[in-house]
């Protein structure tokens, strides 16, 4: 029996979620020898542009939970497939990014610099600890607070210290994860019929750090 597309698409609105896709694709600032220019201020890590971003809807699954994938080696624990409506147009490369808050379980290391932040990989919630080589601690809203993906030291009627200029210092926090289609999405036919795709995403940090 052939899947109807109309209850494909009702199951993934009701169960699904509702993300922010960007659209990823190179960066025009690449030269003839195929990288890209370190000083471009538009790209991201690996001369990546991400644009055109808008709230489409899927289901997000663990890829623990399919062990068919994962028993072919090309995907890690932590990885998940999303399933969005069948309308959406997703490719290697695009960027999802989670509208729940989840924690950054690697977190970032950071040199306290001379502006009053300090960028942050990702756009942070809540902080969950956060200490320097010297192992003084500091509190959010106390010491610190957090602003997209910046931690700020200096602001009006602040009561807290802040690590001297060059200190190196680590912080864990909950963020709204950004996730890379890693991989070609899978096309799901059902007699002839285009029922959408299933993309396999990795966390971005994952993604850039190999």
């Amino acid at each position: 029996m052939p899947i109807p597309i109309e209850a494909v698409n009702d199951f993934v609105t009701e169960e699904g979620e509702e993300v922010l896709h960007s659209v990823g694709l190179r960066c025009y600032c690449h030269g003839p020898d195929g990288q890209p220019n370190p000083n471009c201020p538009d790209h991201e890590n690996g001369g990546w542009l991400y644009v055109n971003e808008e709230t489409i809807t899927g289901l997000v699954t663990d890829i623990s939970q399919r062990r068919e994938l994962m028993e072919t080696g090309a995907f890690e624990p932590g990885d998940c497939v999303f399933s969005p409506l069948s309308d959406a147009v997703i490719s290697e490369g695009d960027k999802i990014t989670f509208t729940w808050p989840l924690p950054y379980g690697k977190g970032d290391v950071l040199v306290r610099g001379t502006d009053v932040y300090d960028p942050l990989y990702y756009e942070a919630v809540r902080a969950l600890f956060c200490i320097d080589e010297n192992k003084v601690i500091y509190k959010q809203d106390r010491d610190f607070q957090l602003q997209g993906k910046q931690i700020i030291w200096t602001w009006a009627g602040k009561t807290g210290n802040a690590p001297p200029m060059g200190t190196k210092y680590t912080i864990k926090y909950m963020a709204y994860i950004e996730w890379l289609v890693f991989v070609p999405p899978i096309e799901r036919i059902s007699n002839g019929t285009d029922i959408g795709s299933k993309v396999m995403i990795r966390k971005k940090h994952l993604v850039e750090a190999r």
